[in-house]
């Protein structure tokens, strides 16, 4: 006689809980572990190595001989260009010429005012000056020639632009003269300086070397 068998017995079913949601204005739970925070990863730059030239020695007595060969030249365009001037004004005169007599009002360094009356009988101040205007007072009365196209082009009769060019090369011989002298001081400074910082030995390349 076979023995009852109970029947086997099925665990019940637990239940899934949802955790709630835990938003901003809601309440952590008792016992919730907080969220943990991850850290950021590093962000590695690149990294940038700067190579830091030393100046030769004596660079800047190089540095200032050439500047003083600049300002040389600059002069020599300034009286070029003051030249060309000059004998275009004198073609303009040549061209429609008039003469009047014209009085000295003012005198500097870099002009000379005059008053004259043209062929029209009208004053003329010229803006620039006269052309020119060397031995003048002030007071003086003198002949002058202008352009009657121009009246503000005016020069002292019987002189032309040969007398300013002579002028302008005075200048032009001076300027290359001292240019020249300061040039050869500066650069015998450099060369020397150079020179001895050749034989000298580098502190740092004998500290770097193993």
């Amino acid at each position: 006689m076979s023995a009852d068998v109970p029947p086997p017995v099925t665990p019940a079913a637990t239940p899934s809980v949802t955790p709630p949601a835990i938003g901003p204005g809601t309440a952590r739970p008792t016992g919730a572990l907080p969220p943990v925070a991850t850290a950021p990863r590093p962000v590695r730059l690149p990294v940038r190595r700067i190579r830091i030239r030393r100046a030769a020695p004596g660079s800047g007595w190089l540095l200032a001989s050439r500047i003083v060969l600049g300002a040389a030249l600059a002069v020599t365009l300034m009286i070029a260009a003051l030249a060309a001037g000059s004998r275009l004004d004198d073609r303009r005169i040549d061209q429609h010429l008039g003469t009047a007599t014209a009085t000295v009002l003012s005198l500097s360094a870099l002009h000379t005012g005059i008053e004259f009356v043209d062929g029209g009988g009208v004053t003329i101040r010229p803006p620039d000056g006269v052309l020119y205007p060397g031995l003048l007072s002030v007071g003086q009365k003198f002949k002058i020639e202008y352009s009657t196209l121009d009246p503000t082009i005016v020069r002292v009769a019987g002189r032309t632009a040969a007398v300013g060019n002579l002028i302008l090369l005075i200048t032009l011989g001076v300027t290359w003269l001292v240019a020249l002298g300061a040039n050869l001081v500066l650069r015998r400074r450099w060369r020397a300086i150079a020179s001895r910082a050749a034989i000298r030995p580098d502190p740092l390349r004998l500290g770097s070397t193993p």
